[in-house]
């Protein structure tokens, strides 16, 4: 049986070295890859990528790891929730006039998920609403003629999203009339994309459990593309966006069948 390399000190700052530049040279890289070209264990190799994560030096997935996507780092929520948050308040009351009494919704993790959730919790119908968001979920479950649907998983604290296969095996047996997503970016090419991958593969699920794809993002995500697609763009049924600057993209985007609501 092969003996596993012994690093300390300053050889495991080299092993770490080694680590990154094994990822420059692939992009992404599997725990199993890196123990085998490092000749260490796959429980060193993790210690070391939650390490490196940690200093930004990459980004962990599902078994594996990233580099980091240049300034696109995602931010904890409350700080999020602070950008745009006129835009997100005016895009989410656009968001609940597409809800009607007895619809089943679904909705993502993100900020602008949180804004149309304040909104739904006002309504007085009776709706059934799935979410990986914990704080989406903790805000509707106060509206009595709600049933709240929180997906299981691992939860990301910077973000507050629950990720894994957990909730992809409790999606798998649900459906939903109307799901609304956010995006880092939107595009006829790559469609709807995400930093991170772990996010982007279960909103893809998403999508697939979802009749009507409403994409709601404010005007600076229009023609941008991020590390990770997860909807093609004839899959998005409709997109409501902010007015400053959406003019051009939007026409490009109705001239190519996509319904789109300015606020």
């Amino acid at each position: 049986m092969a003996q596993e390399a012994v690093f300390t000190g300053r050889n495991l700052n080299e092993r770490r070295r080694q680590l990154l530049q094994l990822l420059e040279e692939r992009q992404q890289l599997t725990v199993r890859e890196i123990s085998q070209a490092l000749n260490v264990s796959e429980v060193t190799v993790r210690q070391d990528l939650i390490a490196l994560e940690k200093e930004g030096s990459l980004q962990r997935t599902w078994g594996g790891a990233v580099l980091p996507v240049p300034g696109r780092k995602e931010g904890t929520f409350a700080s999020r929730l602070e950008i745009q948050r006129l835009e997100k308040q005016a895009m989410a009351a656009a968001a609940v006039e597409l809800i009607e009494d007895g619809d089943t919704v679904l909705l993502d993790a993100s900020t602008t998920a949180f804004a149309i959730a304040q909104r739904i919790r006002e309504l007085k119908k009776n709706l059934y609403v799935i979410t990986n968001g914990l704080y989406a979920a903790l805000e509707l479950a106060s509206n009595p003629s709600l049933t709240v649907i929180s997906l299981g998983g691992i939860v990301r604290g910077e973000t507050g999203s629950l990720v894994g296969t957990l909730g992809e095996q409790m999606l798998g047996r649900l459906y939903a009339g109307k799901g609304f997503f956010s995006a880092q970016g939107l595009t006829l090419q790559q469609g709807l994309s995400e930093s991170n991958i772990q996010e982007a593969q279960l909103k893809a699920l998403m999508v697939q459990h979802t009749q009507q794809v409403i994409a709601v993002l404010d005007s600076t995500k229009l023609g941008q593309t991020s590390f990770s697609t997860y909807c093609p763009f004839n899959r998005v049924d409709r997109l409501i966006t902010t007015g400053n600057g959406a003019g051009e993209r939007s026409q490009l985007f109705l001239e190519n069948g996509l319904a789109v609501t300015i606020v």
